[in-house]
């Protein structure tokens, strides 16, 4: 996050033409009304942790080996307070002020800070016509994909994300933009198609650097790297699609698509003894593919007593890039390589009592991670087709986790939530002091006690609302 500058990257001048869009759907309403409702609201949220790790069971996860494009930035999207140390942490304060004006304009604006940097989370605007279903939503906002893409933090079931959002979307897919969604206005089964166009510099599918100029290699070498520069609106491009199927009373089961795809994305590698032999730079195009499953059922329980719910979804990923700068292998320059990655979780939550809830999850990143090159010297780029680029495909190992968790929502303010969780992680560590990183795998536990509270209008979050 950058330091309080809570207009990073937002320019409200690009969104100017659909907000005029946006202040002429109620004369397309059918009934108006002049009424405005604002709610603010803020969260804040402490965590004690402890771990097996000596404190580093965080930092270990974030930094896993592999090809994962999120090396070094431990906040994430909406990890708010990064790592966590053993001992008290002050994770986040989230200040929220949503808004709903005559039944078909809404708005939200948050921003949150962990005491030493702060950051524009959302900021938009959204109009709906509800007899068509359609509607149209312009600013900086947090992306609609999956489940718990569009969740802040102080949603979440866990004390920490499901690791498909934390690795494969460094935290959460957000940026400034547009989305236009259409619901079918019907009763019981419920169908939500909507597409999303957004300028985001998220590192693990749209990471732009350069060009490069004056770049200092770990060798001493002082180079220009040749990235392209970023192009214009929109860097990435979303679809997705949602669906509620009532099976019986009571029961719920729901289904979903998505597709991201980064137009532009580049990662610059420096030198590691062991893991990269030499400074190296890549560019290309992303593609994510995500399914997701969910089944509900509501107990009509006193204070969430007796509901049940069960959620799983899987993500694939695909980079499609090409070398453009090494160190020491310059005639590797131009060979296309392709990185593959997946991940998903499976997580389900029983309301044990009244404002009680017990659940377990299991989530794992990069059982499918490659890296493929190609070994055809025609697919090197000039002046280097007579020297050969040789095929070295690498494969990586997975990390995974299983949690369970205990909360309690004290009061419609505050909640108490007791989490355990056993990490199986593969890290890159120097055992021989020889200089070179080896690759080995930790096992350890994870401890938290969080405590969250939140000023303002009460809340009680759910999560049976997946399609709204």
């Amino acid at each position: 996050m950058k330091r309080y500058n809570i207009m990073n990257k937002f320019h409200p001048l690009r969104t100017l033409p659909l907000v005029t869009l946006l202040l002429s759907l109620p004369a397309l309403a059918d009934e108006k009304n002049d009424e405005l409702e604002i709610s603010p609201r803020l969260f804040v949220d402490g965590v004690a942790y402890r771990d097996t790790d000596g404190g580093h069971g965080s930092d270990d996860i974030q930094n896993t080996n592999g090809i994962f494009n999120v090396h070094s930035h431990a906040t994430g999207g909406h990890n708010h307070g990064g790592s966590l140390r053993n001992g008290l942490n002050f994770r986040s304060a989230e200040l929220s002020l949503h808004g709903r004006y005559g039944g078909w304009l809404e708005g939200r604006f948050n921003y949150a800070t962990d005491g030493r940097n702060g950051a524009l989370e959302e900021l938009w605007l959204k109009g709906t016509h509800a007899a068509s279903g359609l509607s149209i939503k312009g600013g900086k906002f947090l992306s609609d994909i999956g489940w718990q893409n569009r969740l802040h933090p102080h949603a979440w079931d866990f004390v920490d994300q499901a690791l498909p959002y934390q690795m494969l979307f460094a935290g959460g897919l957000s940026g400034n933009g547009a989305q236009v969604n259409w619901s079918l206005p019907t009763q019981g089964f419920g169908l939500t198609l909507g597409t999303e166009a957004l300028t985001s510099g998220n590192e693990a599918v749209a990471a732009t650097l350069g060009p490069v100029s004056d770049y200092h290699t770990t060798s001493g070498k002082t180079v220009s790297i040749p990235f392209k520069e970023k192009g214009a609106w929109p860097s990435i491009w979303t679809g997705f699609a949602k669906a509620s199927i009532p099976i019986a009373d009571q029961h719920q089961f729901f289904v979903g698509a998505s597709y991201v795809h980064g137009r532009l994305h580049q990662e610059l590698h420096t030198y590691h003894p062991g893991i990269n032999d030499a400074d190296h730079a890549l560019q290309g195009n992303t593609d994510t593919f995500g399914a997701s499953l969910a089944y509900h059922y509501q107990a009509h329980g006193q204070e969430g007593a007796g509901d049940l719910r069960v959620e799983a979804e899987y993500f694939y990923q695909r980079k499609d890039l090409l070398l453009n700068y090494h160190e020491t292998k310059p005639w590797n320059i131009g060979q296309p390589r392709v990185l593959n990655v997946d991940s998903y979780y499976v997580q389900a939550l029983y309301g044990l009592a009244p404002r009680w809830t017990v659940g377990l999850r299991y989530d794992v990143a990069g059982n499918i991670q490659e890296a493929l090159r190609s070994g055809s010297p025609l697919h090197c780029s000039p002046p280097y087709q007579s020297k050969p680029c040789p095929r070295q495909d690498s494969q990586f190992d997975g990390l995974s986790r299983l949690s369970a968790v205990l909360s309690w929502q004290i009061d419609d303010r505050q909640k108490l939530r007791l989490q355990l969780s056993k990490a199986r992680v593969p890290v890159a560590e120097d055992i021989n002091g020889d200089g070179r990183s080896d690759a080995i795998r930790k096992n350890f536990t994870q401890a938290f006690l969080q405590y969250q509270v939140a000023f303002g209008a009460p809340v009680l979050h759910t999560r049976h609302a997946l399609m709204e």
